[in-house]
């Protein structure tokens, strides 16, 4: 339950950030930007994703040695790839899909080693 909470806000703060990016336009950092910045939406509902990520982080930590855990978060990089795919309707290429097999395999073997 942890993990899926995990990957749900951290990739949601990722969608979050890129769909305000767009949104922003260029970076001017002046302070209209920067004011423009603090009331957008997106990022506001970004930094909530961050930091509930944060929090669930942690409480994963004191269950779970680092060494297992960080590469197990790697599956935010296969939930951001789909949630650009049939979110925001990004096209992902051949190699991409190559690579999200790989993470996975990866994270399948660090379980089994795991558990031996």
């Amino acid at each position: 339950m942890l993990w899926a909470l995990l990957i749900a806000t951290e990739s949601a703060g990722q969608l979050f950030t890129k769909v305000a990016g767009d949104q922003l336009g260029q970076m001017d950092f002046t302070w209209q930007w920067l004011a423009d910045v603090a009331r957008n939406p997106g990022i506001l509902a970004a930094i909530a994703s961050y930091l509930g990520a944060f929090f669930v982080w942690m409480l994963i930590l004191r269950r779970s040695s680092l060494s297992l855990a960080f590469p197990l978060s790697s599956l935010v990089f296969v939930a951001v790839l789909l949630g650009s795919w049939l979110g925001l309707g990004e096209h992902i290429s051949l190699l991409h899909w190559v690579g999200v097999v790989v993470i996975v395999a990866g994270i399948v073997l660090l379980a089994e080693g795991e558990e031996s």
